[in-house]
């Protein structure tokens, strides 16, 4: 590899603490390598990690910090939501950073508001307006739990339904990482850095409007009779109107998210049984040669920890690797990467979505168009084809019909390197996103299972031929509905041209 000596001096040259800088142009991110043992567990089923994030939080006694880039209005939010509030009155510290990236972004200031009444602490990253296209563009991709600096979680999944095997419609194949040891200290440092950084603001406390914030008019402007006659006054009275119905609209809504309902309760139970259960069984382990690396909040290639050090585990890597993403988009960085491997003889396994199992058809028309120059030069790459089974992966009967994705962003290497986190084989997490992920070298018996449940998703995909398609000879867009067809061949063109924004 070209790169390979160099970034592995950059690796090394890494201090082992977090470097804390307000300044983005000293910024260097976080890396820490420690051959203390951490506890481990990986966590493949949804309902066991949302299990397992509600008793991290329930056993919380002096600190919880959050970090998600999805924090969504629905059953997953209003459980994790309550498990929160109930904490924040025992006097537990609690800190929640939520992206705020416009398409996907729910937990508004109306929310943030009641959060922060109930002694939550609510900071958004980056709520760039549109107008600021490049700034807007930079996403905190992260998301972990962190529990009185002893154990934190990080992986694909967000706050939301979808990520933890609930919705009746469509849901997410996932992996988390739950980690227990001193590393959990330097995954606080990140945290640290994300909360305190120049675009990363506290969220607004928002308030009752009153008449006098709208000019001319003043608090007791009902009862005068002569408000109505003037223009300028009747345009403020309609406005102020309007602010009091939305107000009293958000504020309601806020209000009841931080009550369960019956049907919440209804899932609860699923959690505390069925996802105990599934909890239970998951991979464990003690990992002794461990990595975390996380990217600095901001732009420019100093904030580039993370994709730096996914480099050195590839240049590591002697026989072969298996990796899973969502997204499979290659350009220079990780077309680098690919092709020393496949220079060096080691067998590339990749499987990620195809346009009927994928959430984004606009990054599937690049996978589709440009997956041959791969497939070409020998990588095994499978398609998922939106099912799952339930005997090989358990569910609640609501999920059952649904259709599935994989979300996964996960390696491993020559059966003894696992690598977890939120980065994805696509533009965005190599240059634009912050990522985070852990890192476990040494250990088969992790390695292994990891292994097992990407292969488990690989029996049920579908396996592409040299020239980029089905090898079963089936159509590439089976099962897709033509609305999404629609969409998919409509973006293409533009997708091929802003592709470095996927």
């Amino acid at each position: 590899m070209k790169i390979s000596v160099c970034l592995m001096a950059v690796a090394i040259g890494f201090t082992s603490t977090a470097i804390a800088s307000r300044n983005m142009k000293d910024a260097t991110g976080v890396y820490r390598r420690s051959k203390e043992p951490q506890q481990v567990t990986i966590l493949d089923s949804g309902i066991a990690s949302l299990k397992k994030r509600l008793d991290m939080i329930e056993n919380a006694k002096q600190s919880i910090e959050m970090e998600y880039f999805i924090y969504s209005i629905d059953t997953a939010g209003r459980l994790v939501t309550d498990a929160l509030i109930r904490k924040a009155r025992q006097g537990v510290k609690i800190r929640v950073i939520v992206d705020t990236s416009l398409p996907i972004f729910e937990l508004n200031k109306y929310y943030a508001s009641v959060l922060k009444e109930a002694g939550i602490q609510v900071h958004y990253y980056n709520p760039a307006v549109l107008v600021r296209v490049v700034t807007a563009q930079f996403r905190s991709h992260r998301k972990t739990l962190i529990v009185d600096g002893v154990e934190g979680i990080t992986g694909g999944r967000n706050i939301a339904d979808e990520y933890f095997d609930l919705s009746p419609e469509y849901n997410f194949l996932d992996t988390d990482i739950v980690v227990k040891g001193s590393i959990v200290q330097d995954m606080r440092k990140s945290f640290e850095e994300f909360w305190n950084a120049d675009l990363t603001e506290d969220a607004p406390l928002v308030r009752r409007p009153r008449p006098s914030d709208f000019p001319g008019l003043s608090d007791n402007f009902e009862n005068d009779p002569w408000a109505t006659q003037d223009k300028d006054a009747r345009i403020s009275i309609s406005r102020y109107k309007g602010e009091i119905a939305r107000y009293e609209d958000g504020t309601a809504k806020a209000k009841a998210f931080t009550v369960l309902t019956s049907e919440d309760r209804r899932i609860r139970s699923y959690v505390d049984t069925f996802g105990a259960q599934l909890l239970a069984k998951e991979a464990t382990g003690v990992c002794n040669d461990m990595i975390f690396a996380a990217d600095f909040p901001g732009m420019g290639e100093k904030t580039r920890v993370l994709r730096k050090q996914l480099a050195v585990e590839a240049n590591l890597a002697e026989k072969k690797i298996y990796i899973e993403s969502p997204y499979f988009v290659v350009k220079k960085e990780i077309s680098t990467i690919l092709d020393d491997l496949l220079r060096r003889d080691v067998e590339i396994n990749v499987i990620s979505n195809s346009l009927y199992s994928t959430d984004a058809f606009y990054t599937q028309a690049i996978f589709d168009t440009r997956i041959r120059r791969w497939t070409e030069l020998g990588v095994n790459v499978w398609m998922h084809k939106g099912t799952i089974d339930p005997k090989i992966y358990p569910v609640i009967p609501d999920a059952r019909p649904s259709r599935w994705g994989t979300h996964s962003k996960r390696a491993v290497i020559d059966e003894r390197t696992v690598i977890v986190g939120t980065f994805n084989m696509d533009p965005r997490s190599t240059n634009i996103n912050a990522e985070m992920a852990l890192i476990c070298r040494d250990n088969p018996k992790l390695a292994m299972a990891v292994q097992k449940n990407i292969k488990e998703h690989i029996a049920s995909a579908a396996k592409l031929n040299r020239a980029g398609l089905r090898e079963d000879g089936r159509p590439m867009h089976e099962n897709v509905p033509v609305s999404k067809k629609v969409l998919f061949w409509m973006t293409l063109p533009l997708a091929n041209v802003l592709d470095f924004l996927l």
